[in-house]
C-alpha cells in the first residue's frame, strides 16, 4: 500500500515539475532515490523500517521514473508511438525473466537484507543510463533571445527615387512555445471529459494489475502448487506479458484497430479472466488463464499513457499524468482491504 501510494503521489509532484522543467533531471533524481531506498533495506530489522525504505523511499523515487518515462517517449515519437512505448515498458517484463529466480537464489544465499543491498546496487545503473536522456530540440522551451540593437533597412525603387527607412529595433522576442501558467493548464485538463474516463479506467486497471503482481504466487501456493514452481510460473508469464506490450499496441499504430476499441476489449477480457481464475484448480488451467491475463495487462500498461496523450495533447501530458496519478493515489490506499494478508516472511 505504501509503495503504491508513494509512487502515485510522487507522480503527482513529478507531473507538475515536468511541466515546468524537462524530464531528464527528474528521472535522474528519481533513479537515485529509488536505488537508495532498496539499498537501505540492508539496515532493516522490522517491518516498519521496511515500510519506510522499500515502501516510501523506493516508491517515491520509482514513481517519478515511471511517470516521466512515458513523457520522454511521447516527446520523441509521433509515428509508431504505441510500439515505442511497448519497448519502453518491456524492460520491466524482461527483468521478470531473471530477477524472481535471482532474488530467490540471492535471498537463500545471503538473506533478505543483503539481497536488497545487492539489488540496490543493480538499480544504481539506472542513474547512468538516465544521463543519456535529452529533450528533442524541437520542443526546447527556452528560446534564445537577444536584446542587441539591430539595424533594419528597407529600400525599394519607386517611380521617382529610392526611399530608405533606417532605424534601430530593440525588444524581446516572445516564443510561441511559451506555456500558460500551471493553474490555467490544470483547469483546461479538468474540463476534458475523456480525461476522467481514462483516469478512472486507469484506477480500476491499476487495482487489478497490483492484485495480479501481489497475489499470483500466493494464489498458486494456495491452489497446491509448490512455491518454486509458482515463482517459475511468474517468469514464464512474462513471455505473454512481453508479447502483450509489444504486439497488441503495435496493431493500433498500423490503424488495424482503434486504441479506444482495443482498451474496451482489454478491460472486458481482464474482468472475465479474473472471474474465471478462482474456479481453476489444476496447474495447467491456472497457467493458461494467467498467460492470457499477463498479455492483456501488459498491453494495458502501454496503452494508457498513449491514450492520455491523445486526449490532452503533448503540451499537457506531464500535468495530466500528475493529476491522474494523484487520483490513483487516493484509491491505492484501499488495496490492502482488497488484497488481504500476504503469506508471512522473515527478515534475515
Amino acid at each position: 500500500m505504501i509503495l503504491g501510494g508513494a509512487r502515485f503521489l510522487s507522480g503527482l509532484l513529478a507531473g507538475f515539475l515536468g511541466d515546468a522543467f524537462t524530464t531528464r533531471p527528474l528521472i535522474i533524481f528519481g533513479s537515485i532515490v529509488s536505488a537508495l531506498g532498496v539499498a537501505l533495506c540492508v539496515f532493516v530489522k522490522s517491518i516498519w523500517v521496511l515500510h519506510l525504505t522499500l515502501g516510501l523511499i523506493h516508491g517515491f523515487g520509482s514513481g517519478i521514473v515511471y511517470s516521466m518515462n512515458p513523457i520522454v517517449i511521447s516527446e520523441h515519437f509521433i509515428k509508431h508511438k504505441a510500439f515505442a512505448m511497448g519497448i519502453n515498458y518491456a524492460g520491466s517484463t524482461l527483468g521478470t525473466f531473471v530477477f524472481p529466480k535471482l532474488l530467490e537464489y540471492v535471498v537463500g544465499l545471503y538473506g533478505f537484507r543483503y539481497a536488497m543491498l545487492i539489488f540496490g546496487g543493480i538499480l544504481f545503473n539506472s542513474v547512468a543510463f538516465s544521463l543519456f536522456l535529452r529533450q528533442p530540440f524541437w520542443l526546447n522551451k527556452r528560446a534564445t533571445v537577444s536584446n542587441t540593437p539591430e539595424i533594419c533597412e528597407l529600400g525599394f525603387q519607386g517611380p521617382t527615387e529610392p526611399f530608405i527607412i533606417s532605424g534601430s529595433i530593440t525588444g524581446q522576442v516572445t516564443s510561441h512555445n511559451d506555456k500558460p501558467n500551471l493553474i490555467y493548464r490544470g483547469l483546461n485538463i479538468a474540463r476534458l471529459p475523456m480525461f476522467y474516463v481514462v483516469t478512472f479506467s486507469f484506477i480500476s486497471f491499476g487495482l487489478g494489475y497490483d492484485c495480479y503482481n501481489s497475489l499470483l504466487v500466493d494464489f498458486a501456493i494456495d491452489k497446491g502448487i509448490a512455491k518454486s514452481k509458482a515463482v517459475g510460473m511468474t517468469s514464464l508469464c512474462s513471455v505473454a506479458d512481453l508479447a502483450g506490450r509489444l504486439i497488441l499496441p503495435a496493431l493500433t499504430d498500423r490503424n488495424l484497430v482503434k486504441r479506444s476499441t482495443l482498451m474496451i476489449l482489454l478491460l472486458s477480457l481482464v474482468g472475465v479472466l479474473y472471474i474465471m481464475l478462482p474456479y481453476a484448480s489444476e496447474c495447467g488451467y491456472i497457467f493458461t488463464l494467467t498467460l492470457g491475463l499477463a498479455a492483456l495487462l501488459g498491453c494495458g500498461v502501454v496503452l494508457f499513457p498513449v491514450l492520455l496523450g491523445e486526449y490532452v495533447g503533448l503540451e499537457s501530458i506531464a500535468m495530466a499524468t500528475g493529476l491522474m496519478t494523484s487520483l490513483s493515489a487516493v484509491f491505492s490506499f484501499t488495496k490492502p482491504s482488497i488484497i488481504g494478508k500476504p503469506h508471512p516472511f522473515t527478515l534475515v
